[in-house]
């Protein structure tokens, strides 16, 4: 993985480099720079209407009940088309203007989908969702027992009873009113204390 992103960020500079000079020096230097500029602003434009697009087909399947793999893959490769025509030169400009193109995307989709299921296959993707950690990788070392969270986006732990009665759903063989129900602090419900 270091090495393709050091050749991203080392050869795909010099290739535009290489294409730029001899561009300058064939059409001038302010004719180069207005085809940056030119095919970075038809980029942008074709981006917005393309990501609006694929936005709405995501909405759309979702709201009939359907996973949209192939419009989050479209998503995907017109975010790296933005992220292409941030880049100044010619060659980014070309291959994000190509990726913003539908029937250029189609080939590149089947292409990402088998790579991600051969990743799945052979284990070498991993996904980390709040329910996979366990309460042993949150044990306090000196004492041994549970950390405060058993995981770091859940919510915390029940310390205490809470009782929670709400107007109408008294029966008549409870004695207590909801106003004599004590309700510990905050402080004794996250020390465990009070109850």
């Amino acid at each position: 993985m270091f090495f393709k992103l050091l050749a991203l960020f080392t050869i795909v500079p010099l290739i535009e480099l290489a294409l730029l000079i001899p561009l300058g020096m064939e059409i001038g230097l302010w004719p180069t720079i207005g085809l940056v500029v030119g095919t970075a602003l038809l980029g942008a434009v074709l981006s917005k209407l393309e990501g609006g697009r694929t936005l709405a087909k995501i909405k759309k399947e979702l709201s009939k009940g359907n996973l949209p793999t192939d419009s989050i893959l479209d998503g995907l490769a017109i975010l790296v088309a933005a992220v292409f025509l941030i880049t100044p030169g010619v060659l980014t400009d070309i291959v994000a203007i190509a990726l913003l193109i539908p029937p250029v995307r189609v080939p590149i989709r089947a292409i990402a989908k088998k790579r991600f299921k051969k990743m799945l296959d052979t284990d070498s993707m991993t996904f980390i969702s709040p329910g996979s950690f366990d309460r042993s990788s949150f044990e306090d070392a000196d004492s041994g027992s549970a950390a405060r969270y058993a995981s770091p986006f859940g919510p915390p732990p029940d310390t205490g009873d809470i009782i929670d009665v709400s107007p109408g759903e008294e029966s008549d063989d409870q004695s207590a009113t909801s106003s004599e129900v004590q309700q510990p602090s905050l402080h004794q419900r996250r020390s465990g204390s009070g109850s």
